[in-house]
């Protein structure tokens, strides 16, 4: 038995779908995106662990994690909603603060725009914790303008 570990064109357009698709949600309705993000990134784990091994008729290590991953996910995606608010929360205030630092250091002509820019994401990650949604706006359109740029790079591979 063979065990490898392969990353194809195939998972990166799935890859690249899944971001769009739950950052289309996240844009349109966080509790949406929270409720069916998780069973469609279950979902979407499970296909991608699975296509390396049909494609080679092999074990691969990382898409049995995934789709183990991809099974809780689907079974159990309440579970991880309230740890992803928060964790987003988190992520976004050290981001912000280090972007604000960074900006502090820097004498160049960016210095005022990566202030504004830190500091608004330094907001959105406070604002997290007082139930504010715009955090997943921002995040959302991330995920959607990755996802497009992702999907545009593996079609052109």
């Amino acid at each position: 038995m063979e065990i490898f570990v392969q990353q194809s064109k195939t998972n990166f357009i799935i890859t690249a779908l899944l971001m769009i698709i739950i950052g289309a949600l996240f844009i349109y309705n966080k509790d949406l995106a929270l409720q069916w993000g998780f069973i469609l990134a279950g979902v979407f784990m499970i296909i991608i662990g699975l296509l390396p091994m049909l494609e080679t008729k092999g074990v691969d290590a990382f898409g049995l994690v995934l789709i183990i991953l991809g099974v809780i996910l689907i079974a159990v995606p309440y579970a991880f909603a309230g740890i992803t608010v928060l964790l987003i929360g988190i992520i976004a205030i050290i981001i912000g603060a280090l972007a604000i630092l960074g900006a502090l250091q820097d004498d160049g002509d960016t210095k005022l725009f990566r202030l504004i820019i830190g500091g608004l994401i330094l907001a959105a990650g406070i604002l997290t914790f007082f139930g504010n949604d715009i955090i997943f706006v921002v995040f959302g359109i991330l995920l959607l303008v990755a996802g497009i740029i992702n999907l545009v790079a593996a079609l052109k591979a």
